[in-house]
């Protein structure tokens, strides 16, 4: 689906550990080999809101995205082993399943053939959320006997009305970067737009979509 393990992490989406409002640093986990730094900046009041606590989410929640190609479905599958499963059905490649923690990472990628794991878990959210945050985090992704390491800087730039063909929804808009640390390859920007309204990404640009597609929200239900 993606060219290398920093790709797979760019649909996303979605997004998230909660942090304060100042650098934090977190000891390394010798097993992974793996660190994760965070540091942020207040946001001043014009800039929108503080999103506290990250969603919550129940079954039958069902979001449809358009992309390029055609529109394709996530929908919410419950709890696997303590993370929260959204199915993916793209109408034309094979479904695949992103499992995230509660707080929004993604911890693991799958498809009936392929299944990789993200240590520490690496998402495009972090609570609290507000303009101005900003956090690198350095992570490891494994699948069967193979393992790669990269690195994901994100940047909450603005709180903005985004028009979808949903309609008109207040989202954050939010910058990453990704990178392979073993080759010291980085990728271009990519741009996601995080809808506190229905808690999840309801836009995606990207200035290389053959690895993936932009897409945008078209239908929605909680």
């Amino acid at each position: 689906m993606k060219n290398g393990f920093a790709s797979l992490v760019a649909l996303a989406i979605a997004g998230c550990s909660a942090a304060p409002t100042q650098l934090v640093r977190q000891s390394a986990q010798p097993k992974a080999q793996i660190e994760q730094s965070t540091h942020s900046s207040q946001a001043s009041l014009s800039s929108g809101p503080t999103i506290e606590k990250p969603p919550t989410f129940k079954k039958g929640y069902k979001l449809t995205f358009r992309s390029r190609i055609s529109d394709f479905d996530c929908t919410y599958e419950g709890v696997q082993d303590g993370l929260l499963v959204f199915h993916y059905d793209t109408r034309g490649k094979l479904p695949y399943d992103y499992l995230y923690t509660p707080d929004m990472k993604i911890a693991m990628f799958q498809t009936a053939q392929v299944q990789m794991r993200f240590e520490p878990p690496v998402g495009y959210l972090d609570f609290p959320l507000f303009v101005g945050k900003k956090w690198t985090t350095a992570y490891k992704g494994t699948s069967n006997s193979t393992h790669s390491m990269a690195e994901s800087a994100v940047d909450v730039v603005a709180y903005e009305a985004v028009k979808v063909p949903y309609g008109t929804i207040n989202a954050f808009r939010i910058r990453v970067r990704g990178s392979d640390r073993e080759i010291g390859r980085a990728n271009p920007y990519e741009t996601y737009w995080y809808s506190p309204e229905v808690g999840y990404f309801i836009k995606h640009e990207t200035n290389r979509p053959v690895y993936e597609d932009p897409y945008e929200l078209v239908a929605f239900t909680k």
